[in-house]
């Protein structure tokens, strides 16, 4: 469904000129970044002969989205800010077993995007990719 959104509110000069208007907004805005990060797991949950009960690896990749209204500044969160709190998440998790890590002891790709989406602020998503063609993404409820 197609909103209708009064851009004027969002132009440049006015947001340097009347920041209070951007805060006063109902409409909600959406950014994103990309990681990336390598470990290994197994799936102790899966049957025997499973493939994914043996342990082994995947490239990693994870999009973690934020939403909310913009700040004086104009941003739901300066990409800076992001990082900040992304990154120590993924240090947990670079080149570990993620059975070892406290709450991934079943590291399902939806068991570790809950995982970060619990620890990012203001984070409306977290996908994870095992490959190219595999995710799974969990949300939190509409806030």
């Amino acid at each position: 469904m197609n909103r209708h959104i009064e851009v004027d509110k969002f132009s440049s000069d006015q947001a340097s000129a009347e920041p209070a208007t951007l805060s006063e907004t109902r409409v909600m805005t959406r950014i994103g970044r990309t990681y990336r990060f390598e470990a290994a797991h197994h799936l102790p949950k899966v049957p025997d002969g499973h493939k994914c009960k043996n342990m082994h690896g995947h490239n990693y990749r994870i999009e973690v989205v934020l939403s909310g209204k913009l700040d004086e500044r104009g941003f739901v969160a300066d990409f800076a800010e992001m990082d900040a709190d992304v990154f120590p998440l993924i240090r947990q998790v670079d080149h570990r077993v993620l059975n070892d890590v406290p709450g991934l002891e079943n590291p399902t790709a939806e068991v570790i995007a809950a995982w970060f989406l619990a620890r990012i602020a203001n984070c409306e998503s977290v996908r994870v990719y095992e490959n190219d063609d595999c995710w799974a993404e969990i949300s939190s409820p509409a806030r």
